[in-house]
């Protein structure tokens, strides 16, 4: 009876240990096979896929773009032949340089004017008139110039060489006797002015970041690619108790920079506003002239002029950068001021050019007399100040300045009403599209770099995204520039540098950035230790009991 109640204790037991033998085993298994996988699945940062190949591709890709050129004989000379023509310019056009990372190649289309064309010559001697009887005549497109060749006897040429026109259009006198070096007229002239390829390389390297470059005027006076631009235009009247100055600004506006606006309608958007500050002045003092006959400032002056301004201008709701231009009069006791350059002599627009910021003009006016009852009224001539403020417009958005490009005896047509000529917009444009995907792909690759380098930073799909579609952009933006395309390659940089700055400042990339590794462990640590410590301890303790279970049954 004593042996079989051992027995049934024994066995009861055996049981007993049997059931918590294998709840620790379900337990340790449990944790291990379900829980482990399920945290490091939901701790995982998620990295969405992107094209790094592409991309590194892309930094490796030489800027290569096609101007297609329409070459236009108009002589009556039998002796010049089309072929030989074509066969020279592109000879002297089509030489690249091997250590350039910008590559430019001309497609040289040569014929003989039409009937009506050979009319039109020989009609208007004057060549702005016949360059106006070619408005809406021409099937152009963007990007691509039109150069006519005419005899050097036509009588428009009188001291010049080459006219150019507000349109694609160039005229380039042709003597017969010298046609090869009246050739290297027209490679100059696309060369340095219808295509200012030292500007688009220029455009590119600062777009890319290489600082071993010599700084550039140009490049660093105009504001870097933007969708748009905020335009205001202040008057300052330091004295209001004086002089009540008035401004017609809403009717130059619409006079003066509608046209311009209009004209850029698809190259950026732009936000126009105006305000008057009065008892607002410059804290700089002018500088009397040794005759005491007026005052004016140096140019070591105009950095301190507009500091001390700029606070009280406001902030400006648009998003776009802000372009300054202000019309200033000065106090009665420091009148006539004006502006002086290096040599010290009077600057003959009276105003200054402050780089990616605005422009300054000193607008003064006459003394009021000691009859005359204060304060003065004055009317601004916004002729005078529209055409200032237009021209350091133009170089603020990067219209380069007007100049023969190293080309002599060359004519330049003002571009009138609009304030940029149809070749000025091409140059705009190619200039623009260039710096567009070269900063775009400078973007992608920090991108590319900054993420392989920080394995902790979360990669959204939505950045994915925006990633693909950066590359695709700057994909198609090359192949339309090697295809002569510019008005669809503009358009794809557009796309290209939107996606890529918009993938790059992405909130989400922030968020695990200041996350080390060190503070994970910091964190987890107190949670799983406790937890793993007895479950490990558990597993182990099946472990001996399999084990020892095994021995007893071999035994």
């Amino acid at each position: 009876m004593g042996k079989n109640k051992a027995k049934k204790d024994d066995k009861d037991g055996g049981g007993e240990e049997h059931n918590q033998m294998y709840s620790a085993l379900a337990i340790g298994l449990v944790c291990i096979v379900i829980g482990l996988p399920l945290w490091w699945k939901t701790t995982t940062t998620y990295r969405a896929s992107l094209p790094y190949s592409e991309i590194d591709t892309l930094a490796q890709t030489q800027m290569q773009y096609k101007v297609p050129v329409n070459i236009r004989s108009c002589l009556s000379e039998p002796s010049t032949n089309e072929n030989d023509v074509l066969k020279q310019l592109q000879e002297k056009l089509n030489q690249d340089n091997p250590n350039s990372k910008v590559s430019v190649q001309y497609s040289i289309n040569v014929r003989k004017c039409n009937p009506n064309d050979l009319d039109r010559v020989h009609q208007h001697q004057n060549l702005q008139e016949l360059d106006r009887s070619f408005l809406n005549t021409n099937t152009d497109t963007v990007g691509h110039p039109v150069i006519y060749l005419l005899s050097g006897d036509h009588k428009g040429f009188q001291g010049i060489h080459t006219y150019i026109g507000k349109q694609r259009i160039a005229y380039v006198a042709i003597h017969k006797d010298d046609l090869s070096n009246s050739l290297d007229h027209v490679v100059q002239l696309l060369r340095t002015t219808l295509v200012n390829e030292l500007s688009m390389v220029k455009i590119c390297n600062a777009a890319q970041g290489f600082q071993h470059t010599q700084a550039d005027a140009g490049t660093m006076r105009a504001v870097r690619s933007t969708p748009g631009y905020g335009i205001s235009f202040s008057l300052l009247n330091p004295q209001p108790d004086v002089l009540d100055v008035k401004w017609d600004i809403r009717q130059a506006i619409q006079d003066y920079l509608e046209p311009f606006t209009q004209k850029l309608d698809e190259f950026a958007n732009f936000v126009v506003d105006s305000q008057v500050l009065y008892y607002t002045g410059i804290s700089v003092k002018p500088k009397q002239s040794e005759d005491k006959s007026y005052y004016y400032l140096s140019q070591g002056q105009l950095p301190q002029v507009i500091t001390p301004v700029e606070a009280k201008l406001g902030s400006h709701v648009s998003t776009y950068p802000s372009l300054n231009f202000l019309l200033y009069v000065p106090k009665r006791t420091h009148a006539p001021l004006y502006v002086v350059d290096s040599k010290g002599e009077q600057v003959s627009t009276n105003a200054f050019l402050s780089p990616r910021w605005g422009g300054v003009m000193v607008y003064n006016v006459q003394d009021p007399t000691n009859n005359t009852e204060l304060p003065a009224e004055v009317m601004v001539n916004m002729h005078s100040a529209m055409e200032v403020f237009l021209s350091q417009l133009r170089l603020l958005i990067g219209i380069p300045a007007q100049s023969q490009g190293g080309v002599s005896n060359v004519h330049i047509e003002q571009p009138g009403a609009s304030g940029v000529t149809d070749w000025e917009y091409d140059v705009l444009l190619r200039g623009r599209t260039l710096e567009n995907i070269a900063t775009a792909s400078a973007t992608l690759v920090s991108l590319s770099q900054l993420l392989d380098k920080i394995g902790n930073i979360v990669i959204n799909d939505d950045i994915a995204q925006q990633v693909y579609k950066a590359v695709e952009s700057v994909n198609q933006g090359h192949a339309y520039l090697q295809q002569g395309n510019l008005y669809r390659a503009f358009h794809a940089s557009k796309r290209a540098i939107a996606a890529s700055e918009k993938a790059f400042f992405d909130p989400s990339l922030l968020e695990l950035l200041y996350f080390p590794d060190d503070q994970k462990f910091a964190i987890y640590i107190p949670l799983f230790l406790p937890i793993s410590i007895p479950v490990f301890a558990s597993l182990f303790k099946v472990l001996k009991w399999f084990r020892a279970r095994r021995k007893t049954k071999q035994d």
